[in-house]
């Protein structure tokens, strides 16, 4: 009220001089009648100037907490009792937000998509729709478990967002239902690839549910590929158990992808047979890997890479070394000597396809290979194939770069001439020297982290610690001292650091087209076997090579790029799609155009294709095929890739069409909820049940802060301005601002009649009883 005294003292002063001049103006009852009604419609707005002071009850906690929740008004829940029941959960939800300072927010699933009024339960789709959209705000999901494709895995997306830094923030509100007899399946392991010639086993845990419980019950089980039954066995529960984990032992299977199918026979009572089947996609491998080893001398480094090759059953080795040159002259019969001739038409023209992987140690191409030769060496390589390279005095030759296909493989590029060193001699000049007498110690190379991250091999050999004894230190080496490390498609892995302080790159790895090489530039590392102080032994060495050759063979467990969660839906006459694409690789799916994606057999362009980053290594890839494809058809999708980073790669993975229910075909499915509840973490409480007030009251006690205990309000003095507006007399009041201007405007609006002539009946009034002047004296007039 100070700050507006001096103006509310001035709108006083203005509305009498206003008024002295009205009733000048306009007489002294029109004047007047006119100030009354501009102090009527003045009057509310003067007094907002004086607030009242209201007393409030004011919670402790600083804001309202949002609660979100998607209500399932589909058909199976739009019922008299189902609707009735909800009103009441909600009204009660309410009712103890208000307690708790929290604020509900309702979504009906017909709100996000029109399927609900064709008579279809899009629940899945509805809850990948919703959930984001809550943030890291509590939520709440009401419904029956009723999904028009229930066949369909829920989408990971979802993973851990029912629970934030270990406390819950979902709630799975299951709408109670007919206890039905029911069987379903869950995958508990088994291998994601096996061996030709070998047995596999799958591990599945069957579940029941149902009012007999009690009863002895068995289920047979089937396993399947295609139409080809594969093995059937049966699962007997005793009387009181409610899940069984059993192994299912499945036969040899030829090379290639195939398509698992798991199912259980329904039983005799039950109607929910959506969830008695699994798929599970499994990839044959050969059971042994052709391996191949060209050694140009012997030596105690092609000793032992030899003898790890040997003891590892599933190598299938082949190995030749090199025990005379070609100039070289016996002065004897081929036939009366033990040594046979390298077969190298037979190797690098038949046998090459079928290795797959080859290791070139102290070798010289030029000196044993035609061009044609290593150029189907190199194509092998491009292809997808595995190359070791370990270096020595016989290799990385001037002609091995120059003349050689191999230098479109090497991980570096010289800088000027070769060099020519007398003590190879002048026939021979090496490109790359090596000196046998070079001691060194291994230290870590410093790469990117994306390079470090497609390079697995580097984590393994840090952990090895490769380092000799401080008296030890490995002799012999490459100097690439003249050398430029290729700037991409590389990754250098070690180097090696002299007496002199200087490092040298002692290991590599590239991504040549779709393969993979590793390059090792000295043939001493078998030192690690032999050293006997406590940082090297036989098996350091062995856990060396085993890194190096899993990394090629691409046997590691983080894979370059790898599928999962391929999830296909049907709506209308489209099939959307979205798979989950993890690994190293996928950091460039979003670059260039030297992605392919296939669906279904069917070619997406690249464009078509959306793509969300979940994390950098990490993506979720969708779209939508024109056509709709038939439920229950498997279907595969393959993604191919090239970038210099890593090379080309791809990945497939399969899935299967879901089928579709509408709402009269699909009952309610407690196991649907149970799923969604396991994949979020979330709370799951089933309605009707004893314990499920209790249940729901904590879960808010928790997402809340536990207000309902404490309930500390305080009461608070709030001023307010507008308390005048608050009744209806102050609106009434607001009326004498018309009824002024038309006080004001009589004239103009009815002529001179009305007030005007009151005006001049006054003035004839007080002419005539006013008093007589004679000779200058007032005289009174008679009467």
């Amino acid at each position: 009220m100070q700050d507006f005294r001096e103006l509310f003292i001035a709108v006083c002063v203005g509305l009498v001089i206003l008024a002295v001049l009205w009733i000048r103006r306009y007489g002294w009852q029109r004047g007047l009648l006119a100030f009354a009604l501009r102090v009527g419609w003045v009057a509310p707005i003067l007094l907002a100037v004086f607030p009242r002071m209201d007393k409030d009850l004011i919670s402790s906690s600083l804001s309202l907490k949002t609660i979100h929740i998607l209500r399932d008004d589909s058909a199976s829940m739009n019922d008299a009792a189902s609707q009735e029941r909800t009103q009441t959960l909600l009204s009660r939800l309410d009712e103890s937000c208000r307690q708790m300072a929290c604020r509900l927010q309702e979504t009906k699933l017909s709100d996000i998509t029109d399927e609900v009024a064709q008579g279809f339960t899009p629940l899945s789709l509805g809850i990948r729709s919703w959930l984001p959209l809550t943030g890291m705000d509590p939520w709440i999901v009401l419904s029956d478990g009723g999904d028009s494709q229930p066949n369909q895995p829920w989408p990971q997306q979802l993973k851990d967002m029912g629970r934030r830094e270990g406390q819950p923030r979902g709630l799975i509100l299951a709408s109670p239902h007919a206890e039905q007899d029911n069987i379903w399946l869950e995958m508990v392991g088994g291998p994601d690839f096996g061996f030709d010639q070998k047995n596999i086993e799958l591990e599945t845990t069957v579940h029941r549910r149902g009012k007999n419980l009690d009863q002895e019950l068995t289920v047979q089980l089937q396993a399947s590929v295609l139409t080809r039954n594969l093995a059937s066995l049966n699962v007997t529960f005793r009387p009181g158990e409610s899940q069984l984990t059993v192994t299912i032992p499945l036969p040899p299977l030829p090379r290639g992808t195939h398509l698992i199918k798991v199912q259980a026979l329904p039983v005799g009572n039950e109607s929910t047979i959506w969830d008695n089947t699994l798929y599970k996609s499994l990839e044959i491998l050969p059971n042994t890997i052709g391996i191949l080893h060209l050694l140009g001398s012997p030596s105690w480094d092609g000793r032992f890479v030899r003898r790890y090759l040997k003891s590892e059953p599933k190598y299938d080795m082949i190995s030749f070394f090199i025990l005379r040159d070609p100039t070289d002259v016996q002065l004897t019969n081929e036939r009366e000597l033990s040594l046979i001739p390298f077969p190298v038409d037979r190797l690098f023209n038949e046998e090459l396809p079928n290795f797959r992987a080859v290791v070139i140690q102290n070798f010289s191409l030029y000196q044993f290979l035609e061009p044609a030769y290593q150029k189907n060496l190199v194509d092998f390589v491009m292809n997808g194939g595995g190359l070791l390279f370990i270096g020595g005095p016989r290799a990385l030759h001037e002609l091995d770069l120059s003349s050689s296909p191999l230098a479109t493989l090497l991980p570096f590029k010289t800088q000027g001439g070769p060099r020519k060193d007398d003590a190879t001699g002048w026939m021979n000049p090496p490109a790359v020297p090596y000196d046998p007498n070079l001691k060194f110690t291994i230290k870590a190379a410093e790469p990117d982290r994306e390079k470090r991250t497609l390079a697995t091999v580097f984590e393994d050999w840090i952990k090895l610690d490769l380092n000799l004894a401080p008296e030890e230190t490995f002799k012999g080496l490459h100097r690439l001292d003249q050398v430029e490390l290729q700037a991409e498609g590389v990754t250098p892995l070690l180097m090696a650091e002299t007496a002199d302080g200087r490092e040298s790159l002692l290991a590599a790895a590239s991504y040549p087209g779709k393969g993979r090489a590793i390059w090792l530039f000295s043939d001493s590392l078998w030192q690690l076997a032999m050293n006997p102080g406590p940082k090297g032994s036989r098996e350091t060495y062995h856990s060396f090579l085993r890194s190096a050759m899993t990394w090629l063979l691409r046997e590691e467990m983080q894979r370059p790029l790898w599928l999962q969660d391929l999830s296909l839906q049907t709506q209308g006459s489209y099939t959307p799609w979205s798979v989950r694409v993890r690994g190293p690789a996928a950091r460039f799916i979003n670059e260039g155009s030297d992605w392919q994606f296939k669906v279904c057999g069917q070619v997406v362009p690249s464009k078509d294709v959306l793509r969300q980053m979940v994390s950098g290594d990490q993506w979720v890839l969708s779209g939508s095929l024109p056509t709709r494809l038939a439920s229950g058809l498997a279907c595969e999708l393959n993604i191919e890739g090239a970038h210099p980073a890593f090379g080309q790669v791809k990945a497939s993975i399969y899935g299967v069409v879901p089928e579709v229910f509408g709402d009269r075909e699909m009952e309610g499915s407690f196991n649907r909820l149970t799923q969604l509840q396991t994949l979020t973490g979330a709370t799951l409480v089933e309605l009707d049940s004893d314990q499920e007030k209790v249940q729901i009251q904590d879960w808010l006690a928790k997402v809340t802060g536990d207000l309902t205990t404490i309930k500390r309000t305080e009461q608070k003095v709030i001023p307010d301005y507008y308390w005048v507006f608050s009744s209806g007399w102050a609106l009434l009041l607001l009326l004498c601002l018309p009824l002024e201007v038309i006080v004001r405007r009589w004239d103009a609006l009815f002529g001179t009649r009305g007030f005007h002539l009151a005006h001049e009946a006054q003035k004839k009034t007080d002419a005539t009883t006013g008093p007589e002047v004679l000779d200058g004296q007032q005289v009174a007039r008679p009467s």
